[in-house]
């Protein structure tokens, strides 16, 4: 295949550099929005101060350490129980990888890994950037700053394949040019029913549709990543969504990614894990000699990053009561004591109650979203 050159395309998708960084600040600063982030993140200083502060940066890596570093920290306090992680150490200091995990809220599952990568001696990481989320300049110029690259969405047939080797072209060239590691999710949009599942798509256009797919994987040095929230972020917006999609064609309100961004990040959210699995180059070695084509090898990549995520996912409480109340049994009753079975079932209530429709159902696919991880785990 005659290799394209994507310079052009390039330029308009990548992260600001750090010339950029001073005048984007200048315009973050001054959108009256970005008052109401700032007077949430720091309710405690004043906002004259935090924009001084923010007007004095002028590179990348200054932004991501000493802002968004205490923003996401502060988020985190905010909302959680407490974050913990496991599995740093299969990653090597200096090392690019790209990291693809499983997708459950739209901004911290890529914002807390920044804060772990910083905690743990390795560079942030550049982060894929939906097309359909850039809504507006303040979103833009956040989401620049943060090391966000565009990833287009949608387009007739041929449009998504011309992307799907745009995309493929930018992230091998962040990694083994740039040396820069990447977040990628494992599919298109965050995981609403709960079962976490790897496209075999995503792993054919990572292979760069290439004459050697699996020399180009290896290259990439991919990591699954397993993100775990005790109670999930959106988890009402995500069943509403699922069960009007089974009565009638779902159309999104206009800002509705954007409510969901600020969901996200203000809800509770009770314990937060992120877990790194193991490199997938000695796997995909393996593979080596058994004459798997394209798709074979996209299958079995996969498979391995499901076997990986569905084994390192954080099974809290919640979930084996979700899993115990769908199936009327107790067989995980020794997860969960009978206090936290009983708020659990009245916050599902609670949750469901406001919303119109048949609260049976709605009951089920909230439970159904907790109780996933269980039967994948399983499933393992």
């Amino acid at each position: 295949m005659t290799k394209i050159n994507y310079s052009a395309e390039f330029e308009l998708m990548r992260p600001y550099r750090d010339e950029e960084v001073q005048p984007a600040l200048r315009r973050l600063t001054g959108y009256p929005a970005f008052d109401i982030v700032l007077a949430y993140l720091f309710p405690d200083r004043p906002l004259a101060g935090v924009k001084e502060m923010l007007l004095k940066l002028d590179s990348v890596d200054s932004f991501q350490a000493e802002f968004m570093y205490h923003a996401v920290n502060a988020i985190v306090k905010k909302t959680s129980d407490g974050l913990s992680v496991s599995g740093q150490e299969n990653l090597k200091t200096g090392e690019p990888y790209l990291f693809i995990s499983n997708h459950r809220d739209i901004v911290l599952d890529a914002a807390i890994l920044q804060v772990l990568l910083l905690d743990n001696g390795h560079k942030t990481s550049q982060i894929t950037f939906g097309s359909n989320l850039m809504t507006s300049p303040l979103v833009v110029d956040f989401g620049k700053l943060n090391r966000m690259f565009t990833f287009y969405r949608d387009g007739s047939r041929i449009q998504m394949y011309r992307n799907a080797l745009l995309h493929s072209a930018y992230i091998s060239d962040a990694i083994l040019r740039k040396r820069e590691s990447v977040w990628i999710a494992q599919r298109n949009g965050r995981t609403k029913d709960g079962n976490d599942l790897t496209q075999s798509a995503l792993l054919k256009m990572l292979g760069g549709y290439q004459a050697d797919s699996l020399q180009a994987l290896i290259d990439l040095n991919i990591v699954p990543m397993a993100v775990s929230y005790e109670y999930e972020p959106c988890d009402i917006e995500k069943t509403r969504e699922i069960y009007l999609s089974g009565r009638q064609e779902y159309i999104k309100d206009k800002d509705e990614d954007f409510k969901s961004v600020l969901s996200g990040i203000t809800s509770p959210k009770g314990r937060i894990h992120f877990s790194f699995g193991t490199p997938l180059n000695s796997f995909l070695e393996d593979l080596r000699g058994k004459s798997l084509n394209q798709n074979g090898l996209s299958e079995a990549a996969a498979a391995e990053m499901d076997r990986q995520i569905h084994s390192m996912f954080r099974l809290f409480p919640n979930n084996y009561i979700a899993f115990d109340m769908l199936s009327g049994k107790h067989d995980y009753a020794a997860n969960y004591s009978s206090g936290e079975f009983t708020r659990f079932g009245e916050y599902v209530s609670q949750k469901t109650g406001p919303i119109e429709g048949d609260q049976n159902e709605l009951r089920k696919l909230l439970l159904n979203l907790y109780a996933r991880p269980v039967l994948n785990r399983i499933q393992v």
